[in-house]
């Protein structure tokens, strides 16, 4: 599964959100998809089980509101 968006280094930010406790976090954030769920995988491995990796929100930078909801890569 290829995930494109086109665009600029640094016009968006890829953040992966996680499930800690019932509560949606923020677990990885970077300026492209494959570092924010590579991140993402990694803290959710290091938690042993305390956070689940969800998805990942595209929020172009600069706005506060989410663009587009990205499945994690398996």
């Amino acid at each position: 599964m290829s995930i494109h968006i086109q665009s600029r280094l640094g016009d968006y930010l890829y953040l992966a959100m996680g499930d800690c406790n019932g509560h949606k976090v923020v677990i990885a954030v970077g300026y492209t998809y494959g570092y924010a769920d590579k991140k993402a995988k990694q803290f959710e491995e290091a938690s042993q089980g305390t956070v689940k990796y969800i998805d990942i929100s595209v929020v172009k930078s600069g706005d506060k509101e989410k663009c587009k909801t990205l499945k994690k890569l398996v």
